[in-house]
């Protein structure tokens, strides 16, 4: 018999049901072609390798259901501060006239970039025309980030708005990057300067990686020690990895 008191059960079975369908509409995704160019400032190259190859994740790496609930957590807030973002007076564009998100192709097609959106006008607060990129940031990181900034704190976010710049055509101006507390929903605002030897860089990174993975070598990995805490707690293939030698 089922026990209507007990909350936790409760809980436990509407959230298995929720997050198991979540993580199937998320395996059935058809697999990208390309390299995100958002992913370019990820320290290992051959994690990223692992990416452009579509490899499978090692066990238990997949997103949980939690998790991809904060990744809809974060479009939510996004699209919600772009429309107070109008209500305050700003032109911001998202979407080209076919009603695509803007982006972009380089390297044959094999590095590929979407923004979040570009400032066109409004109030006397940036120079127009502006890349706009957001993100969604639980407190405490968001609280860092004020007091770090964004090159220091998130450097994958920081390369993701340089690359952007480059390729969208909006060097001229520095990019606008905000940040939403997602405790507080306090908005943090940061001008990021296009620093063109900075792209380079990442230019060459990504060439290097598309380069390695058409003529199937495999780059070195940032460690040689799988215990290491960036191998075996913020990447997908750690087991993979450390197998291929």
């Amino acid at each position: 018999m089922i026990d209507f008191n007990s909350r936790s059960q409760l809980s436990d079975r509407i959230n298995y049901y929720i997050d198991k369908s979540l993580e199937n509409k998320n395996r059935k995704q058809p697999p990208r072609s390309y390299l995100g160019g958002s992913r370019l400032g990820v320290e290992c190259e051959r994690a990223l390798q692992y990416e452009f190859y579509n490899a499978p994740k090692d066990e238990g790496k997949d997103f949980s259901g939690r998790t991809l609930r904060i990744f809809d957590r974060g479009k939510w807030v996004e699209d919600y501060l772009i429309i107070i973002l109008r209500k305050a007076g700003y032109e911001i564009k998202t979407t080209n006239k076919a009603g695509y998100q803007f982006g972009f192709k380089t390297l044959d097609d094999k590095i590929q970039g979407h923004c979040d959106g570009v400032f066109m006008s409004g109030p006397n607060t940036m120079v127009y025309p502006a890349l706009w990129e957001n993100k969604g940031i639980q407190e405490k990181d968001w609280k860092a980030l004020v007091k770090e900034k964004l090159k220091k704190k998130y450097s994958v976010y920081y390369s993701q708005t340089q690359f952007y710049q480059k390729y969208f055509n909006l060097t001229e101006n520095p990019a606008i990057f905000s940040a939403v507390n997602m405790n507080t929903m306090e908005i943090y605002w940061e001008y990021i300067p296009h620093d063109p030897d900075f792209t380079l860089l990442l230019d060459a990174k990504g060439k290097r990686i598309i380069a390695a993975c058409e003529a199937g070598e495999l780059l070195p990995r940032i460690s040689q020690d799988p215990s290491f805490f960036k191998c075996k707690h913020f990447c997908s293939y750690p087991e993979r990895c450390f197998k291929n030698d």
